[in-house]
């Protein structure tokens, strides 16, 4: 396996080479990019987060914040499929048992296992972390039916961490996490979802039906699943989904700043570009502020986390909502200054328009995380 930075080199090349050259075709014909993933495998960038014992790179959040963010600029669809599956990851190395952790790891370091997370429920929407399915006792068997909302990567990963409620809870917040492979037998992937942004990533509705459970399949201790979500779970997708904001709005800022510096006003007697104009480089400006403070803030986080600083979850709360909605400024000045060209020509600006708000809406939504931020900030039970 690579050193952490011979894998940041690695990944910057085939985001450059690799993810920016098939973009527009991921996003047009809402194509999962398993050419991107098997390249991303074989570099092993996808074992980022394993542990070298079992051949990974050892790597944290902060070095999965640059991979992904770096992905992003090129491809936001490839970046939220391995987001994705560094959230299933993290949660088997962290509650798997030892055996699953000797079989699977070692498959993920080399780039042959892909997994994701299967939490959304059509009952619990935004609430992810609240499941309403429950898992029944069939013929003293443990079995479970449900049907999972927006799953990324549904149906092409090769294992699903899936929550579910235990027979006995009497609480929203008593959940089981589930590790469940491609092809267990009464697991079925609907039509895909095809939503305005992120067309690549092969989000769809899974339908589980009495689909058996065994031991071996439990994700850490019986009820502890929520528990899970918050410590594990949730710092990687926040600071993922915000690193992923962020490489949207770099790109579409340089895009920008490419286009203003070039574009000429012919009719004028001296010609001036875009970039001459106050007006331009107020908007400019603004865009700057947003990327450059959302970034501070992601960075302060990351650090927080680091240091296990007890107002490190406050950030962790705040973070996807405040690079969601510094990426939408961006990209939306990044739209208008870049006119007929960037809302008429499919891919680029516009792509990354569309990416933009499938990232802010993606849950926890803002809207949600805000009303978490709320209630810490005053003391109150988040739940």
């Amino acid at each position: 396996m690579p050193e952490i930075h011979e894998l940041l080199t690695q990944n910057e090349k085939l985001a450059r080479e690799v993810l920016a050259a098939s973009a527009d075709r991921v996003d047009r014909e809402r194509e999962f990019p398993r050419e991107n993933l098997e390249a991303l495998g074989r570099s092993g960038v996808l074992g980022l987060l394993i542990p070298t014992q079992y051949g990974g790179a050892g790597g944290s959040i902060a070095e999965m914040s640059q991979v992904v963010e770096r992905m992003g600029q090129s491809c936001a669809s490839t970046a939220m499929v391995v987001l994705m599956h560094y959230c299933g990851t993290a949660v088997i190395m962290a509650k798997g048992s030892a055996s699953l952790k000797e079989s699977l790891l070692p498959l993920i370091a080399q780039g042959r296992h892909l997994t994701t997370l299967a939490f959304s429920e059509p009952g619990s929407g935004g609430h992810f972390y609240f499941p309403v399915s429950e898992v029944q006792n069939v013929d003293g068997e443990k079995r479970l039916s449900a049907r999972k909302s927006f799953v990324t990567s549904a149906g092409e990963a090769d294992s699903y961490v899936v929550s579910a409620r235990p027979a006995w809870a009497s609480l929203p917040n008593q959940v089981n996490l589930y590790l469940l492979s491609k092809g267990t037998p009464g697991f079925t992937v609907e039509k895909p979802f095809e939503g305005m942004g992120l067309a690549g990533n092969a989000s769809a509705a899974m339908r589980l039906a009495e689909v058996p459970l065994e031991d071996k399949n439990l994700l850490g201790e019986e009820g502890s699943g929520f528990q899970t979500m918050l410590e594990v779970v949730l710092p990687h997708f926040q600071i993922g989904v915000a690193s992923i904001s962020l490489g949207i709005a770099s790109a579409a800022m340089e895009r920008t700043k490419e286009h203003v510096l070039a574009r000429k006003y012919e009719h004028a007697a001296d010609n001036p570009t875009l970039a001459q104009l106050p007006r331009v480089q107020f908007l400019i400006a603004e865009m700057a502020l947003e990327l450059r403070s959302a970034r501070a803030y992601l960075e302060g986080t990351i650090r927080r986390i680091a240091a296990n600083d007890p107002e490190a979850m406050l950030d962790v709360l705040g973070i996807k909502a405040r690079a969601a909605e510094a990426c939408q400024s961006v990209v939306s000045r990044a739209m208008m200054l870049g006119g007929g060209k960037a809302f008429g020509q499919r891919g680029g600006l516009e792509r990354m328009f569309r990416d933009t708000q499938a990232a802010a809406v993606m849950a926890p939504s803002a809207d949600v995380l805000k009303d978490f931020l709320g209630k810490a900030c005053l003391g109150l039970a988040l739940f």
